[in-house]
């Protein structure tokens, strides 16, 4: 006989009761089947339903905790824990994963999740980095076991040896493989940052490389600053990381080649450019000797017709200088002739100046006013030093000074008439 608890349980209680029984007796299960009724609710909430031939199940999941698209039809595999809805208390399926199913499924989830990722932006071409064209660092994401890794690695040392490789190993296949690969390319871009990134793995079945076609990955290689380039499989093969990566390789092995330069490609290129200079110069140097010939001949040429001419110059002074000198004779002549006659009129002006000088001289001495001193009388000038003539010049207690013929007297106006 079971048991029946004493205690009534209230509704709340019961449904608390019977979701932490299913989710501690069962645990974590996956379930699979055929999607149907697929809708999402306030933009954040997904609900569908996971069915078979005989029955159905509620499926409950975050938007952001959902990792491939969606849409009825489609065979998934659904992993989380048998769950009740606390106010409905209807039974469902609290969802943390989800995983396509068959072929089919696979390649209707790729091309959803393709077609929202195109609409996005995520493949646009003006989005997508130049490589370095001489990288020094060079991060590699890969799994170490692969033969992808030894491939990239062989051709990486025949090209351009040297070079700083830092691998960050992660899984390329299963579930798991989608979180390792995200954390690889965070920490490439954070810690070892290099110029570049390479992420590989080898071929394999479209289940294999559903890490590949991950919307978590996608969205991981277009957040990167470091520039990616992904050799994902086979040259048929094309992944979404293909797709949203800066460069697409076709293989591992072209995913190296894209990303260093051949050392005997760069070396022809050398002696390509080293020989074209060489040429270059040579035609230059040849260039130059012409245009110097040319120019010599030039000058010769000009300096023929100028020594010809100078040499008419020549005999041209010449004829005129004689002309010149004997025109000079004559104006030497006439000069002497002329400055004889000038200094006898000088002398001539030069006595009747001195007779005129002599003349106003006694003249100037018979009005000096020192002579008319000499006789008794005086010159009374004002402070200014102005002679004094009219009573009108001068004030009341003003100081007026009397020149005599020997010295002076200074006095002051005490009365005017």
């Amino acid at each position: 006989m079971q048991k029946t608890l004493a205690k009534p349980l209230s509704v709340s209680e019961f449904i608390s009761l019977v979701k932490m029984h299913l989710q501690t007796a069962i645990g974590r299960v996956t379930v699979q089947g055929e999607v149907t009724g697929y809708k999402t609710a306030k933009e954040t909430l997904v609900f569908f339903e996971l069915k078979d031939k005989q029955s159905r199940v509620t499926c409950f999941l975050m938007k952001w905790q959902q990792n491939i698209p969606l849409e009825d039809g489609m065979e998934v595999k659904a992993t989380g824990y048998p769950s009740m809805f606390q106010a409905a208390g209807r039974f469902h399926l609290r969802v943390e994963q989800l995983e396509p199913v068959g072929e089919g499924a696979l390649q209707r989830a790729f091309e959803l999740l393709k077609k929202k990722l195109e609409t996005e932006g995520l493949f646009a071409i003006e989005r997508k980095r130049v490589l370095p064209r001489f990288p020094q660092r060079l991060g590699l994401i890969t799994s170490p076991d692969a033969a992808a890794y030894t491939d990239v690695l062989r051709i990486l040392n025949n090209r351009w040896s040297g070079l700083d490789i830092v691998l960050t190993p992660v899984g390329v296949q299963g579930t798991e493989a989608i979180g390792q690969i995200v954390g690889a390319i965070a920490y490439q871009n954070k810690v070892t940052k290099p110029d570049v990134i390479i992420l590989t793995r080898g071929g394999g079945s479209l289940e294999d490389l559903q890490a590949f076609n991950s919307e978590a990955v996608a969205r991981a290689v277009f957040g990167s600053t470091v520039p990616i380039v992904c050799g994902v499989g086979h040259e048929r093969d094309v992944t979404i990381a293909d797709l949203v990566a800066d460069v697409r390789a076709s293989t591992p092995s072209n995913a190296a080649e894209r990303v260093v330069p051949n050392r005997q490609d760069i070396l022809y290129q050398l002696n390509s450019m080293v020989r074209e200079m060489e040429k270059t110069v040579t035609d230059r140097v040849s260039e130059q000797q012409r245009a110097v010939t040319e120019a010599v001949h030039r000058i010769e040429s000009v300096f023929h017709d100028k020594i010809r001419h100078w040499r008419e110059l020549m005999a041209s002074f010449q004829k005129h200088f004689w002309l010149f000198d004997q025109r000079l004779g004559y104006l030497k002549k006439d000069i002497a002739e002329r400055v004889r006659g000038l200094g006898l009129t000088l002398q001539t002006s030069l006595a009747r100046a001195q007779e005129r000088l002599i003349h106003v001289n006694n003249l100037l001495r018979s009005y000096n006013p020192e002579k008319v001193l000499a006789r008794g009388y005086s010159i009374t000038l004002t402070s200014a030093g102005k002679p004094v003539t009219s009573a009108d010049q001068v004030s009341l207690n003003d100081t007026i000074t009397t020149r005599l013929k020997h010295g002076r007297l200074d006095s002051t106006i005490i009365k005017k008439q």
